[in-house]
């Protein structure tokens, strides 16, 4: 049987690192794109064995390294992403900008140049954010990001269908990582009380919803929830 390859971008820490961790489990052979924390990448590398590409993915020429290294794919899934918390009246362009380019433009331009790429039956996963569906209080460059990208996941199922290929995007609520280490215990509890699960969500219950969509051939053009019931509080 052919072993088969992943690209994650963001994929040494994070929920990226606990998706790696989980297709590694599966024997998939791992190509992990990370941009700055060295010493945390290398530590991923020598834990799953995976081959490692540095590229800024907010910048065209980080898109077109990974470009260059990819040769065949079976899944790729699009972790990183960046938020600029700017209050609306004072955001300028360039910030504005990049945040659209990092979470939404790139990835689409990676993946219309990798679609002959991509085997029959392989999977495309955005992992995108339940602030691309529930407006928040700040971020909205972020939010209006993530919801480009949730719709984008339904044009693309349609343009992948005939090889097979299912495009789906999974939309986390609050999750805890180092996104989050900044915040205090007391903003952490205000957020934790709007979801009726009362809690962050772990890495791995992320993970666990990629082995879903994995594993599941007729899923595709969706946007999965996983955010403990937010909003229902």
């Amino acid at each position: 049987m052919k072993t088969k390859t992943a690209l994650i971008t963001g994929g040494t820490k994070g929920i990226g690192k606990a998706i790696a961790t989980m297709l590694a489990e599966k024997n998939v052979r791992l190509v992990l794109n990370y941009f700055s924390d060295e010493d945390e990448a290398n530590k991923t590398k020598s834990q799953l064995k995976a081959r490692l590409i540095q590229a800024d993915v907010s910048t065209y020429e980080g898109a077109n390294k990974i470009l260059d290294s990819i040769d065949t794919l079976d899944y790729i899934v699009f972790n990183v992403g960046i938020t600029d918390r700017t209050a609306f009246g004072q955001i300028n362009i360039e910030a504005w900008e990049k945040v659209l380019r990092t979470n939404l433009t790139i990835p689409f331009f990676i993946l219309q140049h990798l679609k002959e790429k991509i085997a029959i039956n392989g999977r495309v996963i955005f992992i995108t954010s339940i602030s691309g569906i529930v407006p928040d209080s700040v971020s909205i460059s972020y939010g209006v990001s993530k919801a480009g990208e949730n719709m984008l996941v339904k044009y693309l199922a349609k343009e992948f269908a005939s090889k097979r290929i299912t495009v789906n995007a999974i939309a986390p609520g609050y999750v805890q990582t180092d996104w989050h280490k900044n915040k205090s215990s007391a903003q952490i509890k205000r957020i934790s009380e709007k979801s009726v699960m009362k809690r962050f969500a772990t890495t791995q219950e992320i993970a666990n919803v990629v082995k879903m969509l994995i594993e599941n051939e007729y899923v595709t053009g969706q946007i999965i929830r996983v955010d403990g019931g937010f909003g229902l509080a």
